[in-house]
This record gives structure tokens, sequence and C-alpha cells, in this order.
């Protein structure tokens, strides 16, 4: 059998002849799934069948595939705007269903494996892009109540296979990095606890083997950017009961990677680890690791933020400071789940010599100011699109006033910022308070930030992509 690193760079570069191409950002819903499992009902090296409904009516598909002895269970988007592994479990399935030159690989593991896979368990969380289910329950906070539908349905699914492996497959925050470290988190791997003293079972002990030989094989591809979940017993979640019950379950949380919002890239690194996870099964190849390869992962640390301008100037009060200003952005679900907005925050301000950002600069010589708002009010918004935002940059705005009592929207789809009339001062810079800045060198606007993304406007780089509106 090909080693796993080999096979490992092979399926990397010929990933594209697997990638479903339907699925082509995270906002996916059920209905987008669908029609995709409705074809692999065409082709009989999968089983399709329902296991459930979830609390709206929507079915919750369990898909098998293999005949082998050994029983495997692979699980996603418990939280339903968590869509990584659920993206890269319909490549996967593209990859078994091919006609190419890995036909060895697939005999082995479809003649040692039976594999399961339930994508999707939370649909009607999906359909919201919201981590809870409909009743604003954590599913993964129901193992021992078992109250929502999706949960039953997950443990009656796990009773009913037996697996003796098991991977539930998450997104985490983008803000997390490897230990204390510049790098993000792009994946992150747990063997959960059973219990409070974090003990080791032999279950538990395979699911760490596993993800040492998984941490080796994949820091090929992204060094430094794997990281290790917390570890402490959540006595509510699946992940910690699976293991405690005797299955080996291993956790892969999808974090951050810049400049790959939609996590198309970590999509591709889920796609690769999951099917070097199950052929080291397949093979028992884990069995030659130490578990101290696991131990040695370091641990998710939350030292990354979006925005961090450093070394700026500022004067307040008749002092003047050099600090540096971090920014965070939250995402907000727009009109329809498909769409979202962005909401902006001052995270920090000070001496942030120890966290860093996926956007990072140092601005020395250069001083901050808050936003400006256009002195000139507006009756509506289409006075505003006709505007030269550029030129409002230009001059160091970031905000103007619309006098319309009909607007009542909380965001604004233009790169600007809207001032309800009644409200003005809103530029202060202060932890907590949106970021709206004007930087400056020497009298000259060098950069703008509104709503907490970074533009030069004298080169027009950047992009803005909503303002907010301020009541």
């Amino acid at each position: 059998m090909t080693n796993d690193l080999d096979f490992a760079y092979r399926i990397y570069y010929d990933y594209q002849n697997y990638l479903e191409k339907s699925l082509s950002n995270r906002r996916i819903k059920y209905s987008d799934i669908l029609p995709l499992i409705n074809q692999l009902r065409s082709n009989n090296i999968f089983t399709i069948s329902e296991a459930g409904k979830s609390a709206e009516g929507r079915d919750i598909f369990l898909i098998k595939i293999g005949k082998g002895k050994t029983k495997v269970f692979l699980w996603t988007q418990m939280h339903g705007d968590e869509s990584t592994a659920t993206m890269a479990l319909f490549d996967i399935f593209n990859f078994f269903a091919s006609n190419d030159s890995y036909s060895t690989v697939k005999d082995n593991l479809f003649e040692k494996l039976t594999i399961y896979f339930m994508p999707m368990v939370n649909p009607d969380g999906a359909e919201l892009f919201q981590r809870r289910n409909v009743f604003d329950i954590d599913i993964n906070r129901d193992f021992v109540k078992l109250q929502t539908p999706e949960a039953k349905i997950l443990k009656e699914t796990f009773d009913n296979i037996n697996a003796e492996f098991g991977f539930n497959l998450h997104d985490q925050s983008t803000l997390y990095s490897t230990g204390h470290s510049y790098n993000t988190a792009t994946l992150s791997f747990l063997a959960p606890a059973f219990d409070i003293e974090r003990s080791v079972s032999p279950a538990r002990e395979k699911s760490m083997k596993i993800l040492g030989s998984l941490f080796n094989t994949m820091s090929s591809f992204i060094p430094g950017h794997i990281a290790k979940y917390p570890d402490e017993f959540e006595p509510r979640a699946f992940g910690d009961n699976f293991q405690g019950l005797g299955m080996s379950t291993i956790l892969i949380e999808s974090g951050g990677w810049k400049d790959d919002t939609e996590k198309q890239f970590i999509r591709k690194l889920n796609f690769i680890s999951l099917l070097i996870a199950l052929k080291s099964i397949a093979d028992e190849s884990y069995n030659h690791e130490s578990i101290e390869t696991y131990d040695s992962i370091p641990f998710n640390e939350k030292d990354l933020l979006d925005l961090i301008l450093r070394n700026l100037k500022y004067k307040k009060g008749g002092h003047e400071y050099i600090f540096d200003i971090g920014i965070i952005r939250t995402e907000l679900n727009g009109l329809s789940s498909s769409d979202y907005f962005v909401k902006s925050s001052i995270e920090e301000i000070g001496d942030l010599s120890v966290l860093f950002g996926y956007e990072d600069l140092d601005l020395d010589g250069m001083e901050v100011f808050p936003g400006k708002t256009f002195p000139k009010e507006f009756s509506t918004m289409e006075e505003v699109e006709k505007l030269d935002l550029n030129k409002l940059y230009l001059e160091g705005y970031t905000n103007i006033i619309l006098s319309d009592e009909n607007f009542s929207q909380d965001i604004s789809e233009l790169p600007i910022n809207v001032i309800k009339k009644s409200q003005r001062n809103i530029n202060e810079i202060q932890v907590g308070n949106p970021a709206n800045l004007l930087i400056q060198k020497e009298n000259q606007i060098m950069y703008i930030v509104l709503n907490g993304f970074l533009f030069d406007p004298s080169k027009r780089d950047g992009r803005i992509r909503n303002g907010i509106v301020f009541r």
C-alpha cells in the first residue's frame, strides 16, 4: 500500500477532480445537499437511508459505503453554521464514486471498513445559518436530556451502528491561534475526554494515535497551523460521551486561513485529512504512532484579531499616546441566510505585542483620528448612492447623516456608515465602539478604517463590505 504521506500528496494535487462545484460557499442549505444525495442513490456503492426528521420535518440522512468489519461513523453540522466538513464529505463521495487511479486504495477501504456518514445533523439550523436548532438549543449540549429530535436521531444512530471509530466534525472561531503565535489554528484536533480526570481508555488512546498520525501528515501541508482543542470534560457533549461509551472519537475543528473567507482551502484540508484517517484505520497504521505526538500538539489560544494597527500616535485631553488598536469583525445574517453583513468593534487598545492580526500593519509615524461625519444631511439613500464615496474617503469621511424617517435598516449596504439625524456623536475611539478611523501622516490621509475594514483611498486599495447604521 502507498504510505499515508505519498497518498496525501497525490490527492492534494488531484483534488480538483473531486471538488463538488455546486457547493461553492460555506452558507449551504439543506436544499443544496438534497439533489446531491439523490444523485448518490443511482450509484450502488452507496446505501442511503433516512435516520429521522428534524424539528421542522427535514430528513436527516445516513449514507453507508463499504462492507468491512470495522465500522466508522462521521457526522457533520451539528451546528448549522459549521459547514466546512459537510462540503468536504460531498467531495469525498465524488472521490469514492470516481473511476480513477485510486481503485486499489478504495477497494481496500471498502473491504476493511463500513463507513457511515451523517451530513448536516442540524438542517433547520443550516437553513438559518445559525449554530443552534430551531428551538434555539445547542444540539451538542443535549446528549443527556435528548430533548431535540436531532440529538435523539444522532444517539439512536450511534446505538444502532455500534461503530469502533467516530469523527465529530465542526468549525471553530477563525480567531484561534496555534499556541501563542501568529499562526492561525486552521485545523484543531481533539481526542475528547470522557471524565473529569481526562483518563486515557483504550478507545481514547486509539483516538490519540490517529490524531498524532494525522498531525504528522497534515503538517506537511500547513506546518504550524494545527492545534489541539481544549480537552476539559463536557458531560453534555456527544463526543465526550461517545468516547466514554467505547467509540474512539475524533474531533476535527476547522478554523481560519488568511484570505479563505469561504473556507474552500480548509475544505480541501478536511477532504485530505478524512481520507488519510480512514486509510490509517483500514491499514491499522495508526498503531505505529505514539500518543506523545498527540500530547505535543499546541493548544488553541485566542491570540488573533481581524485587524491590528500598530504604533499609532493619538492625542487626547492634552496628552499624546503611542498605542496599538485591535479590531474584530462579527458576521451578521442578512435578509436571507445566503447573505451576510459585518459589524466591527474595537476589541483592544494599548500594547498588543502579544496579539496578532490577519491584517497586521506597523503605522509608525502616523496619527489616528476618529472618522468624520459629512456635514450635509441626505433625505434618501438614493441621494447617497449617487455620491462619489471615494472622494468622501479622501477627505476623511466615514459617515453620512440620513434624515429619512422611513429608513429602518440596521446595516448600510453601501460602503458608508449611516447616522440617523437624532444621533451624531458616534466617533469616539474606545474599546467596544465601532471601528471607524482616519489615519494620517503629515496631514495627508493614508488610510481610513470604515466598519473595521482598512482602505487606502488614494490607491482605491481594499474592500469595505458594508457600513452600519447608528440610531
